[in-house]
C-alpha cells in the first residue's frame, strides 16, 4: 500500500474530518516530494498537496499520489477552502507558528482545530528505507577510515570535522546529519563538544560523534579513539563504555521499550560507579530526521520496539576536567535482535 494511505488510516483512527500537514519530513514521506513551503491536506476522499509556482512542476512529478493545487498569494486561505465541510480539523501543532494557528483558525470559523501527532507512522521502515540508512551509513563508515589514516599530532578539532565533512559529501552525502562533533582531551568529556581551534595532542581522548544524509535519510556513529598509547585510565573507561554498548545492542529486541532498553545499560554504568557521568539517554529513532521517534530513554515508556524501528545505542562516560568516552551505533530492529549497520569496529584504537 502506498504510504499515503497510512493517513486515511489515521484520520478513520482518531475521527477526524480531515489533516492539515505543515512538517515537511511527514509530507515527504507519505507523498514523496521534496520541496518546502508547503501544505498537505487529507479527508477521506482525497489528499491533495499545496504548493506554489516554484514547486508545482516538482510535485506533479513526485507527489503522485495527490492532487496538485498551485496557491496565489494567501497558502491558508486555499485550504481553508478546501476544509470548507469539515467540523474537526487536524493539524500537526509542532510545526505551526502561533501566525499559523491564527490565520487558519479565523478562516476556519467555528470549526474545532485538534492537535494531532504524526511522529509515530514513521517509526517502522520499509525495504527501500533501510537501504537508504544503509548508504548513509556505508558512506560515514568510509569516510571515518579515511580520517584515521590522517590523524596526527597538531592538527586541530577544526580541521579534523572539515576532513571528514569533506570526505562525507566526496563518497556521495547530500548533506550532513548534523554539525560535526570532534573533542579531545579534556573537551572529550563534553558530549556535544563541536570542533573547536584546539590541537589533538599525544594522550588524548579524540572523540568522533557525525553522519550522513543520503537521499533524505540520516545516519549518526560516534567513535573515541586514543592518540598515541592508552594508559589504564583510558583502557578501564573504554572498557565500560564498551561493555555498556554491548549489553544494550544485546537486550534490544522486539517487545522491550525504549525506557527498558535505556535502564539495562544505565544500571550496568551505575554498577561501575560512573553513573554520574553518564548524563543523555541511550539514543533516539532515526530517519527521514536526525532524532525521531522512538525514544530510547527514560522517557520511551509508551512505545514497544518492534522490527523495522531504527535508533541509535550511544552510551557515554564524561569526567570534567579529564575526558570521556562514547560509542554510538545505527542500528535495526529485527525479529531476532538488533542488527548493527555502521561496520566500523568498536575496539579501543590507538593511534600511533
Amino acid at each position: 500500500m502506498p504510504r499515503i494511505g497510512k493517513i486515511f488510516d489515521f484520520l478513520e483512527k482518531e475521527h477526524l474530518d480531515c489533516v492539515v500537514i505543515k512538517d515537511v519530513n511527514t509530507i515527504r514521506y507519505l507523498t514523496g516530494f521534496r520541496g518546502d513551503s508547503s501544505i498537505l491536506y487529507a479527508d477521506d476522499r482525497r489528499a491533495v498537496l499545496v504548493t506554489d509556482g516554484r514547486y508545482l512542476y516538482q510535485a506533479r512529478a513526485e507527489a503522485k499520489c495527490c492532487h496538485i493545487v498551485e496557491y496565489a498569494e494567501n497558502i491558508w486561505q486555499t485550504v481553508a477552502e478546501l476544509a470548507q465541510d469539515a467540523k474537526i480539523v487536524g493539524f500537526d501543532g509542532d510545526y505551526f507558528t502561533y501566525n499559523d494557528f491564527n490565520t487558519l483558525q479565523g478562516l476556519l470559523g467555528g470549526k474545532e482545530l485538534r492537535v494531532i501527532d504524526l511522529k509515530y507512522i514513521r517509526m517502522v521502515k520499509d525495504k527501500r528505507e533501510l537501504e537508504l540508512m544503509w548508504r548513509a551509513v556505508k558512506i560515514a563508515d568510509e569516510a571515518y577510515l579515511r580520517l584515521l589514516d590522517e590523524l596526527q599530532p597538531g592538527m586541530t578539532e577544526k580541521t579534523l570535522a572539515g576532513r571528514l565533512e569533506y570526505y562525507m559529501r566526496s563518497l556521495g552525502a547530500e548533506k550532513l546529519a548534523f554539525e560535526t562533533i570532534v573533542a579531545s582531551g579534556e573537551r572529550s568529556a563534553l558530549p556535544h563538544g563541536i570542533a573547536s581551534d584546539k590541537e589533538v595532542e599525544i594522550g588524548d581522548f579524540i572523540t568522533f560523534d557525525f553522519g550522513a544524509v543520503y537521499d533524505g535519510y540520516h545516519s549518526d556513529m560516534t567513535r573515541t579513539v586514543v592518540l598515541g598509547m592508552a594508559n589504564s585510565w583510558h583502557k578501564e573507561i573504554y572498557t565500560i563504555v564498551e561493555e555498556a554498548q554491548w549489553r544494550g545492542l544485546k537486550n534490544a529486541k522486539p517487545g522491550i521499550t525504549g525506557a527498558e532498553l535505556d535502564a539495562v545499560v544505565r544500571d550496568y554504568i551505575t554498577s561501575r560507579g560512573y553513573g554520574e557521568n553518564y548524563v543523555h539517554g541511550l539514543g533516539h529513532g532515526i530517519g527521514l530526521e536526525i532524532h525521531e521517534m522512538p525514544n530510547i530513554n527514560k522517557r520511551g515508556q509508551n512505545v514497544v520496539l518492534q522490527p523495522g524501528m531504527t535508533f541509535t545505542v550511544e552510551p557515554g562516560i564524561y569526567i570534567p576536567g579529564k575526558g570521556g568516552v562514547r560509542i554510538e551505533d545505527t542500528v535495526v530492529l529485527t525479529d531476532e535482535g538488533a542488527k548493527v549497520l555502521t561496520g566500523v569496529k568498536k575496539q579501543l584504537m590507538e593511534i600511533v
